[in-house]
């Protein structure tokens, strides 16, 4: 009976000695964590989060190394989506964005255009919406209604911080095709009817 009650103090000092041990630890990996998924880098010297200057983004966007999940292409065949720079409003607008969108001698019917488009019919959502004024995005955490312009074929999507190209290679009635730029294989969406 004496042993137990030297053995409880003695476990409860260990396990109290372990978390002051592992908290520090533990907050700092929380902390690395979020700020990688916020798309920032970790400090290692001043232990704290560091983001790109607009000029470094901006020579990202340039270049076509934007990291992140283009949801619109769907190259890695992902089914679950994930918050990136293709899907949210980066707080820094660096771009110049039409205030409406604009066609001009599209070469196909544009009444077939305007629908709602996806991936995947049997998915929880569609993708986009083309109507007359906007691009929408589906799932876009920020503001998905984004102008856009058309010109014969050619499609370029004004997000508020990076710019999406692509040509329209065919549209019928239930079958959008787009050959976006940097993409080697063309993307076929179909209409949404859920």
């Amino acid at each position: 009976m004496k042993l137990n009650k030297i053995k409880i103090p003695i476990v409860g000092l260990v396990i109290i000695m372990t978390l002051i041990w592992a908290y520090p630890r533990i907050d700092q990996f929380f902390k690395i964590d979020s700020c990688l998924d916020k798309g920032g880098s970790w400090n290692y010297e001043t232990q704290e989060c560091e983001f790109a200057s607009p000029e470094e983004i901006l020579e990202h966007q340039n270049t076509g190394n934007l990291d992140g999940y283009d949801q619109l292409t769907d190259e890695q065949n992902r089914k679950i989506h994930t918050i990136s720079e293709y899907n949210t409003d980066l707080k820094i607008k660096n771009i110049d964005r039409p205030e409406k969108s604009k066609i001009t001698n599209a070469i196909f019917d544009t009444t077939h255009l305007f629908k709602i488009w996806t991936l995947y019919p049997n998915g929880p959502h569609a993708d986009f919406l083309f109507n007359p004024t906007e691009f929408y995005v589906v799932d876009y955490d920020g503001d998905g209604a984004m102008p856009y312009t058309i010109d014969k074929d050619s499609l370029t999507i004004f997000y508020n911080d990076f710019i999406k190209k692509g040509k329209i290679v065919s549209v019928l009635k239930d079958t959008l095709k787009i050959h976006w730029n940097g993409d080697e294989r063309l993307t076929e969406y179909v209409e949404w009817k859920n």
